[in-house]
């Protein structure tokens, strides 16, 4: 089923999913930073990572005056790497954010009220080895403000992105987005062609009448407060995906979980629903002459893979690669498979 007015579109709730699973698998989360329990998808490696990237920031890219630093917002332990949080103004909101590693710029793009404390510190330490990477919280979530007299729109987050790009001086990183965030990716590719040279994107789709529709039963599953951490599980990985469940439970906590409110739980379930009748995405999609990588897991639930094939048609300059036996977690799922692959795509890419 295609058009997001006949199924509601479907949460796909990282933050939910671990606060859940942290209760109903007994995991334990870290007690420092405050806020809602929440973490991060993890993957089939070891939960405690082999090396840590540099922090150094390259030269191009060093902390702007306008930035400051939140206080006691640093991690200790297996997630000290990525460093304090930094806030600047974009906007007319204030955008939380973190930088570490060397290399090309990266900057990654969270899903449905995500938090920054949602990439695994795994997946995190892989990529800060070969790149320059910045994260950050989406409007309203997080360390990142909101100014809710305006809707909450996707377009509205692509604008945000593309907006902190500017203010941090990147230039032309490749955007890595998964879920909503590569809804949100696709939509800066589409708006935005000049403010990133590449695009990353995984379980996302082009929204509008094009997009096809997460099955009513999962989008139930999803949405219901009654969903309890296993069921959860089994929506972001498949029943055989053992290890990778269990280093994500492992992984919950090693970055301080942040707070995302009910009301931008609404607001991003809003977004959502209305990126279902924006066609923008679509329309706009095809001048943009960016090369982009359109994954996707072959057994994703939550974002049927026919997605990705939708997008690598509409786009002139994309390549497919799906993932076999993956699923809405793939990026976490296989993340030292999905890292090589980011890596080769940039360097075929021209981005050094």
């Amino acid at each position: 089923m295609s058009a997001s007015h006949h199924t509601p579109r479907a949460l796909a709730l990282p933050r939910l999913a671990v606060a859940v699973a942290t209760v109903a698998l007994g995991a334990v989360a870290c007690s420092s930073g405050g806020g809602s329990a929440t973490s991060a998808p993890s993957s089939k490696a070891s939960s405690e990572p082999s090396s840590r990237p540099s922090t150094q920031a390259t030269a191009t890219t060093a902390t702007p005056a306008a930035s400051t630093i939140v206080p006691d917002s640093a991690p200790s332990g297996p997630g000290a790497f990525l460093g304090p949080v930094r806030q600047i103004p974009v906007g007319g909101i204030k955008i939380g954010y973190r930088q570490f590693g060397s290399g090309p710029e990266l900057i990654m793009v969270m899903g449905d009220t995500g938090t920054m404390s949602d990439w695994t510190v795994d997946l995190l330490s892989q990529l800060g080895r070969h790149y320059h990477v910045t994260i950050f919280d989406n409007r309203g979530v997080g360390y990142t403000t909101d100014d809710t007299s305006v809707p909450d729109t996707i377009a509205l987050m692509a604008d945000d992105t593309a907006g902190l790009i500017k203010a941090l001086g990147l230039q032309h990183p490749t955007l890595l987005g998964w879920s909503m965030g590569g809804e949100i990716g696709l939509t800066v590719a589409a708006l935005h062609p000049g403010a990133i040279g590449a695009l990353v994107s995984t379980g996302g789709d082009l929204g509008g009448s094009q997009a096809v529709n997460t099955p009513p039963a999962v989008a139930e599953e999803l949405n219901s407060p009654k969903t309890t951490g296993p069921q959860m599980m089994d929506l972001l990985f498949p029943a055989d995906a053992t290890a990778a469940r269990t280093a994500y439970i492992k992984q919950l906590g090693l970055i301080p979980p942040e707070k995302v409110s009910d009301e931008t739980l609404l607001r991003q379930y809003q977004a959502g629903q209305a990126y279902g009748s924006f066609e923008g995405t679509w329309d706009k999609l095809p001048d943009s002459t960016i090369p982009m990588l359109i994954t996707n897991g072959s057994l994703d639930e939550i974002t049927p893979p026919g997605n990705a094939g939708i997008i690598t048609a509409r786009a002139k300059h994309a390549k497919l690669v799906m993932f076999p036996d993956a699923g809405h977690a793939m990026l976490v799922q296989d993340s030292g498979q999905f890292v090589s692959l980011v890596t080769q795509f940039t360097t075929a890419s021209g981005i050094e």
